[in-house]
């Protein structure tokens, strides 16, 4: 089974999961805690156990990682299937930050990015194009999105990435960082806190207690374990040492750990997140000694200008 994400944001508390089934497959998704103030908590949401292998950081399930040449670009489209000027352009401006690190090297030139982002016009009036990723704002829902190429299998009147607090009156932080974890996400990656070498101190009977009093129906243990304590199996999944400044990270409080363990609420891409997505997704367009260069669109080789 495929795995998917799906997530919610966090300030000062820590990520409060809510159980949710999208085609029997994992999502992550971002849900605003209606019983905390100002709060936006962490969820990531795997179908039960024995459905599916966890797979892992910078954790990256390799069943989901985009196929691609090292010698060609990665184009992937997206199309929005609704949503407002403001909304569309926030989620371009935030997600091009992914495909500008993708760069290899220091060279800004935009042909040298081996992750091209693609937003084609979509009128839901008809069949509309063809998209990898299709975008759904829900204001006022969850945020999230399938990992990595499981998008493409999604119909194309149906979203793989929901956004659910994208607008005027949301913080420009908050904005920036969904659309870079969600996008994260549809990339390949995982929830940083199951990262298979994170060894997070989680002071056990606090996190069982915290979940069976905010969840409705309250947590048992079992849940708890498989949603929060579980780690991906690093034998699955690319990853990198754990990061608690990843993207893919959320905050985490002194009062849910041992020895006051605590992680930040990231609103950047850290050096980590970086150096491991030009990893899973290396790029050498022009060997020693030949001049080359690509068609960003076709990704085929034409003369270099």
């Amino acid at each position: 089974m495929i795995p998917i994400a799906k997530k919610a944001y966090i300030v000062p508390v820590l990520l409060v999961l809510s159980i949710c089934s999208f085609l029997m497959v994992r999502i992550c998704g971002f849900q605003k805690d209606k019983n905390v103030s100002n709060e936006k908590l962490c969820t990531e949401l795997p179908s039960p156990k024995e459905q599916y292998e966890l797979h892992t950081k910078g954790v990256a399930p390799i069943s989901t990682i985009w196929q691609t040449s090292a010698e060609f670009p990665l184009n992937i489209s997206v199309k929005f299937l609704n949503g407002t000027d403001f909304q569309k352009n926030k989620v371009r401006q935030y997600a091009q930050l992914w495909t500008q690190v993708s760069n290899h090297g220091s060279d800004p030139d935009p042909r040298k990015r081996k992750i091209i982002l693609n937003f084609i016009p979509y009128d839901i009036t008809t069949s509309g194009n063809t998209a990898d990723i299709k975008i759904k704002f829900n204001d006022g829902g969850g945020s999230s999105s399938y990992i990595g190429s499981y998008c493409r299998q999604i119909a194309q009147d149906k979203p793989s990435m929901v956004f659910g607090w994208i607008n005027e009156n949301e913080p420009e932080i908050s904005i920036k960082q969904v659309v870079l974890h969600e996008f994260g996400h549809a990339l390949g990656l995982i929830h940083e806190h199951q990262n298979p070498t994170a060894n997070i101190p989680w002071d056990k009977e606090k996190v069982y207690d915290y979940y069976y009093k905010t969840q409705s129906p309250p947590w048992e243990r079992q849940k708890v374990d498989d949603n929060i304590f579980a780690r991906y199996d690093a034998t699955t999944t690319n990853y990198t040492q754990y990061d608690r400044f990843s993207i893919m990270h959320y905050a985490i409080p002194s009062s849910l750990t041992i020895g006051g363990y605590t992680t930040p609420w990231n609103s950047e891409l850290s050096a980590k997140d970086i150096a491991f997505i030009r990893q899973i997704y290396p790029f050498y367009p022009c060997k020693v000694n030949v001049d080359c260069c690509f068609d960003k669109k076709t990704g085929k080789r034409i003369p270099c200008t």
